[in-house]
C-alpha cells in the first residue's frame, strides 16, 4: 500500500517563513512514498528546494470583506453552538464580540480546508493510506478535525508550538475550537512538554491520550570550539517585535561599561527604528551589528566562522525556539527567559535561565558572569550546550521518531 502525506503549511516552501521545515521535509520525504505540501502562500515566487517525491499546491484561506459577511452564517452551524457552550461552561469565559468574530472566521476558514481534504482524499483507501498533517494547531487543524469525522479512514494530526497553544497569546485571550480539535483530530504533537501541560490544563478536553511530545530538531556536525579574542561575541536571532523584547538586550548592554562586547543580531521587524535609537546611546565598549533577515545557511556560516561566545533570547513568550536549538548545535551557551518550553532546553550547565520578566540589570549581570568565565569554564558550558542539542534536538533522532509517530496514528 502506498503511503501519502499531505502537509498543510502557512508559507513553506514559499517565501521566508517556516524555514525550519527545510530540515523536517527531508525526513518526511524519506518516510512516505509521496508528500504533497498545501501552502497558504499564494503570492511568493521564491521556493525552497524540495525532495523529488514532494509536490506543492496552494490554498487561499485569506478572508475578504465578502467572506466576513458569509462567515456570519456560521451561527447556524452546530459546532458554533457547541463551542459557545465550551467557552462559557468549560473555559469560564464571557462571550465577547471579539471571541464570537474569532469563532466565525475560524469556522469559515476551516470549512475551506475540509473542502480541500474532501478533494484530496483518495476514494480507494485500499491502495493509498493518507495522512493529513497541519504544521500548526489553527483553523487548518480544525478543518482536518472536521474532515476526520466525515472521512474516518484518513489519518490526521497537527503540531502545537506557542501562539497556537497559549490563550494569552491571543488578543481576545482565547483560541478557537481547541476543545473540538483535540476531540476529533487523530493526534496532537507538541514541540514541548510545557505545551502539553498547558493544553491539558486549559483546553480541558479530557483527551489526554491524544497529546504526544516530539521535539523539533536541527541538523549540524560542527563540534564546539572557542576562538580567543579580546571581546565577548554575543549573538541573538529573532524578529524585532514586541514579544521578542530585543530592546531589552540593548538596555542591558547600556549597564555594561567596562567589558568589551560585540552584539550581533539576526532578524528584523517593526521595532527596528526604536532599537537603533537605543543602540546610539550605548557606551563605546559595546559594538553592535544588526544583520537583518538572513537565511539559515548564512547564520550557520557565521556561527561556524566566528564561534560566538554567548547567545541570548529574552522573549516574553516562546515554545522552544529553533534559534536556541541552532545556537546549541554549535556549542554556544544560552541566556534565555523562563517562558514556554525554554526551561526544557536552557539550564545552569549550558547557560543561564532568567526569570520570566527580567530587568535590564538582571540581564546585564548574567552577561557579565559569562564574560568573567575562564576559557576552561567557558569550554564546559559549550560542551554542555552541544550535548543538550545532541541528546534532545538532533534532527536525525527526532524526525525519524516523528515519522514513526505519524505512522502509528
Amino acid at each position: 500500500m502506498k503511503n501519502q502525506l499531505i502537509l498543510f503549511t502557512a508559507d513553506f516552501p514559499y517565501g521566508t517563513g517556516e524555514t525550519f521545515l527545510e530540515t523536517e521535509i527531508v525526513f518526511l520525504a524519506k518516510g512516505f512514498d509521496e508528500v504533497k505540501i498545501v501552502s497558504q502562500n499564494t503570492s511568493s515566487m521564491e521556493c525552497h528546494c524540495l525532495p523529488d517525491n514532494c509536490s506543492v499546491e496552494r490554498i487561499n484561506l485569506s478572508i475578504s470583506t465578502a467572506d466576513k459577511m458569509k462567515a456570519l452564517f456560521g451561527v447556524l452551524d452546530p459546532l458554533f453552538w457547541k463551542e459557545r457552550k465550551v467557552i462559557k461552561s468549560i473555559y469560564g469565559k464571557r462571550l465577547t464580540k471579539g471571541i464570537i468574530f474569532t469563532m466565525l472566521i475560524s469556522l469559515y476558514r476551516a470549512k475551506k480546508v475540509k473542502a480541500a481534504v474532501s478533494r484530496l482524499q483518495q476514494t480507494d483507501q485500499s491502495a493509498v493510506k493518507q495522512y493529513f498533517y497541519s504544521y500548526w494547531c489553527d483553523d487548518v487543524a480544525l478543518g482536518l478535525a472536521m474532515a476526520q469525522v466525515e472521512f474516518p479512514k484518513i489519518k490526521t494530526l497537527c503540531r502545537i508550538h506557542r501562539w497556537d497553544v497559549y490563550f494569552e497569546e491571543s488578543a481576545v485571550n482565547y483560541l478557537p475550537f481547541r476543545h473540538t480539535i483535540a476531540q476529533q483530530i487523530g493526534k496532537i504533537v507538541s514541540i514541548s512538554q510545557d505545551g502539553i501541560d498547558y493544553a491539558k490544563a486549559v483546553w480541558k478536553t479530557g483527551m489526554d491520550d491524544k497529546f504526544v511530545l516530539s521535539r523539533l530538531g536541527i541538523n549540524n556536525s560542527v563540534t564546539p570550539d572557542i576562538i580567543e579574542r579580546n571581546f565577548c561575541l554575543l549573538v541573538s536571532c529573532s524578529n524585532i517585535i514586541p514579544v521578542k523584547r530585543v530592546q531589552l538586550i540593548a538596555e542591558a548592554l547600556q549597564e555594561i561599561s567596562e567589558t568589551a562586547i560585540k552584539w550581533v543580531h539576526f532578524g528584523d521587524g517593526s521595532e527596528r527604528k526604536a532599537l537603533e535609537t537605543l543602540i546610539k546611546k550605548l557606551p563605546p565598549n559595546i559594538q553592535v551589528e544588526l544583520m537583518g533577515r538572513r537565511d539559515n545557511k548564512e547564520i550557520y556560516t557565521y556561527y561556524t566562522e566566528h564561534r560566538p561566545d554567548l547567545f541570548i533570547n529574552v522573549s516574553s513568550s516562546e515554545g522552544v525556539p529553533v534559534s536556541i536549538m541552532e545556537a546549541m548545535s554549535f556549542g554556544i551557551p544560552v541566556i534565555a527567559t523562563n517562558v514556554g518550553g525554554n526551561s526544557e532546553i536552557v539550564n545552569n550547565e549550558n547557560g543561564c535561565l532568567l526569570s520570566h520578566s527580567p530587568s535590564a540589570t538582571d540581564i546585564a549581570v548574567a552577561i557579565n558572569q559569562f564574560t568573567e568565565l575562564s576559557s576552561p569554564q567557558l569550554m564546559e558550558k559549550r560542551k554542555h550546550s552541544f550535548e543538550t542539542w545532541n541528546l534532545q534536538y538532533n534532527s536525525e533522532v527526532n524526525y525519524k521518531k516523528f515519522v514513526n509517530i505519524i505512522g502509528d496514528i
